[in-house]
Order: structure tokens, then sequence, then C-alpha cells
């Protein structure tokens, strides 16, 4: 077979397999097993350089004449929180009335004199439902100005249970006791929070994007649990959708979404 031939069928089927936003580069260190730091490094890299895209193939890194040139586009905040609420989590009902789900206490959130307007574009009463760092801002590094606005990590919540989180270690919680009334379906104690089953996956894969694009660390104890949530809330519909969403919204995607088996190839996040 023509060796022209041979690489355009192998890229047809990498296509297949794999978003185009994964240089066969990448795909290549995935494929060879790699590990450990070797990986981190591979994935930093991947998250922080140029990439051009390329019709009908995959990304190359760096910037050619034979595609668009893009890297993880810097969001300023306002634009961030109106991606947020106004896109990635905005949904409708049957009677095609717009809401935002809160990840941590299930509720859902409409329009309403409380809540401000909920709607494409909007961004509701920050003292009703709030933005949520999963990365706490607190605990950012001098990549900062980009962390706050990283949609990977960002997610709506009711603002008490948002006030409650702070910059708290995520856990595990012997007691079922809910943060109110109100608010049941996460937990918190000693300085730990446990969010709802269905979002422990959710907040373990944006924690390990997070540690690796901004060379952060997990604490050995958060970590063991995070990997816990990854395996019992695997990768959903949703989650995929989101992340194809922020691709489009902050031009780079989450590897331990697309790719969650690499969680299992680094032992020390």
């Amino acid at each position: 077979m023509n060796k022209y031939i041979f690489l355009a069928l192998v890229n047809l089927y990498v296509l297949a397999f794999n978003h185009t936003y994964y240089p066969l580069e990448f795909i290549s260190d995935v494929e060879l097993q790699i590990t450990n730091e070797p990986l981190k490094t591979s994935i930093h890299s991947l998250l922080t350089r140029r990439h051009t895209k390329v019709p009908g193939s995959h990304d190359l890194f760096g910037c050619s004449n034979k595609g668009k040139c893009y890297s993880h586009k810097k969001l300023n905040y306002r634009d961030a929180r109106t991606a947020l609420f106004g896109q990635l989590h905005l949904e409708r009902d049957k009677g095609g009335e717009y809401f935002v789900h809160d990840v941590y206490c299930d509720i859902d959130y409409y329009s309403s004199s409380k809540v401000g307007r909920i709607g494409p574009n909007k961004i509701p009463n920050h003292t009703v439902i709030n933005c949520e760092h999963t990365w706490p801002q607190s605990k950012f590094n001098h990549y900062s100005r980009y962390q706050k606005s990283d949609l990977h990590h960002l997610f709506p919540t009711n603002s008490r249970a948002n006030s409650i989180r702070d910059s708290h270690d995520f856990g595990e919680i012997k007691s079922d006791r809910g943060l109110s009334r109100e608010c049941t379906s996460s937990q918190y104690e000693n300085r730990n929070f446990e969010p709802p089953k269905k979002h422990k996956g959710n907040v373990a894969r944006a924690m390990f994007y997070f540690a690796v694009r901004y060379k952060m660390t997990i604490s050995r104890r958060v970590e063991s649990t995070l990997r816990k949530w990854h395996e019992s809330d695997p990768v959903d519909s949703k989650e995929l959708k989101r992340n194809d969403a922020i691709y489009e919204i902050q031009g780079n995607r989450n590897p331990f979404i697309d790719y969650p088996e690499l969680v299992s190839r680094i032992s020390n996040f």
C-alpha cells in the first residue's frame, strides 16, 4: 500500500475515535502508555501550546499555514459567567421555560424577582446562585489570570452552598445530614465538603485537569477520594457535551473526560 494512503487511513481511523483537538503526537503518547511525570508533561504541553486547526484532520502543534492557529483563550470573568449560566448549564423544561440546575443542592432556578433573569447570555443574581470555583480561588498560583475564568472548573451552585464549601477540601462525610433543609444533596463536616453522587466524577476530573494545566498539587488524602469518585461516577453524555461546548468557547478540552483511563496512569497529582 502507498505510504501516503496508509497514513491517510490511519488518520481517518484516529478521527473516528478521538477529537481533532488532539494532535497525533499526543495520541501517540497515549497509545505508547506513557505514565506519571512524562504523561503530565505531555498533557500540560497539549493544553498550553498553540494549535493549528487543520480541516478534516487532527490539530498540529504550533502555528502553520495549513489552517487556523489558536490556543487556550483567556476569558474575562464576566464572559466566563455569561457562558456558564447562559449557555453551558442553561436548560429548558417541557414548557420551553429556561432554568439553570445547581450542582450542589439539586435545585432548578427559573427567572424571578429574587433569582434574576435566566436565559441565553444572562447572569442571575449571585446572592442566590453563584459561580463555584471547584479549585478555590484562594489556592490559585501565579497562573491566576487564566484560572479564575477557566470554564473547566466552574459550575453553578446555590450561593449558600458555595459559601459553606469556601476553600475546604473535598472529602467523604460519615453523616448524611445535608447543608440545610433546602440543600440535602451535599454534606459538610470537619472542614470537608462532599457533593452529590452525580457530581462527584465531574469534580474529580475538573480537579485533575486543573492540577496538570496549572502545575498544582493535590494532597494524597484528597487525591485518594477523587480517584474513588472518578471511578464511581464515570463520564456521561452531559459531561462530554459540556466539554465540547467549552472547547468551542475557550479553545481547549479536559483530557480526563475524553481519556478517562489517563487518571490511572498518573500515580501522583
